[in-house]
């Protein structure tokens, strides 16, 4: 009866601003499932993806969009002192629709317009290997949540990696890539259009089943994943490594897609790489120091 009453004490005190940019997460991730759900309806039976390809381009750019709330919602928390399990568990919550159920949607959807049709098809139909794809993201990103918060002490505050792929990154790595192929017969996009040729482009949409089950998987594995951000901050590097990163903002800022598409999927190759190298010279994937804490904490949010 006391804890019941505590519970229903701390429901009283649900911090405000913490919780309204978490709920922004959510909005803007259901705003990109709608996006989809507008394709679908608008587009005539056997419509060319060109008839669609704004809606989907919208569907990726809110993903990302969201990733900024989810971002900054842990560190108004913190910058507060409104750190809250009910600010965690709705983290999570928003997380799973952003990060886990909209990006599944997207590729399913992608995937489909290209394999249900004669005049789109690029790919066979397995219209039950696509469920399986994208339903093995989905389960994969919501054990990923449930065990980073069992894992997730409240006051672990390492920074320096993720044990596992975060969902954002996974999510990151779809949304990049629809994107990047929605400019496949865009005019303006010429620098991609000159280092990739059309079967590149639909190169993703082959590759995208398998590409939502590696990503499912990669979430609930033990790989490390550094944490971006701060590895780049707060590290030491190479003169090559600023002017490639020079390179990469450049990029952005003429075609966004390409340069996202290119930095996600080089931050996931560099983890994978990062956990063989460790495995192969010590045998196991964790940080050097042995320790346990080495995921962001729960009320971060960033998982």
């Amino acid at each position: 009866m006391f804890r019941r009453r505590r519970r229903l004490r701390d429901l009283k005190n649900v911090p405000v601003l913490p919780s309204l940019v978490t709920l922004g997460n959510v909005f803007f991730g259901f705003l990109a499932i709608a996006k989809v759900a507008d394709a679908l309806r608008q587009a005539d039976p056997g419509a060319p993806f060109s008839a669609v390809v704004t809606l989907f381009e919208t569907a990726a750019i809110l993903i990302f969009v969201a990733m900024v709330f989810d971002a900054l919602d842990g560190r108004i928390a913190r910058m507060t002192g409104q750190a809250t399990p009910f600010g965690a568990q709705l983290d999570s919550m928003a997380d799973m629709v952003t990060f886990g159920v909209a990006p599944a949607f997207l590729g399913k959807v992608l995937i489909d317009w290209h394999a249900q049709t004669d005049a789109n098809s690029i790919l066979p139909r397995h219209p039950k290997l696509y469920y399986g794809a994208a339903a093995i993201y989905v389960l994969c990103a919501a054990m990923r949540l449930a065990r980073f918060n069992v894992e997730t002490g409240p006051q672990e505050e390492d920074h320096r990696e993720f044990r596992g792929m975060p969902s954002p990154a996974a999510a990151a790595i779809v949304a990049s890539l629809v994107a990047l192929y929605c400019t496949k017969d865009d005019a303006a996009g010429f620098l991609g259009r000159a280092i990739l040729a059309p079967h590149h482009f639909d190169a993703i949409v082959v590759a995208m089943p398998l590409v939502l089950v590696v990503l499912g998987l990669l979430m609930v594995s033990r790989v490390p994943h550094p944490h971006a951000m701060h590895a780049i901050a707060r590290g030491r590097h190479s003169f090559p490594f600023l002017a490639a990163l020079v390179v990469l903002i450049g990029i952005a800022a003429i075609e966004w897609q390409l340069a996202l598409a290119t930095a996600t999927v080089g931050y996931s190759i560099w983890a994978i790489g990062l956990g063989m190298v460790r495995l192969l010279r010590r045998g196991r994937m964790d940080d050097d120091d042995g320790e346990d804490g080495i995921e962001m904490p729960a009320d971060a949010r960033n998982n």
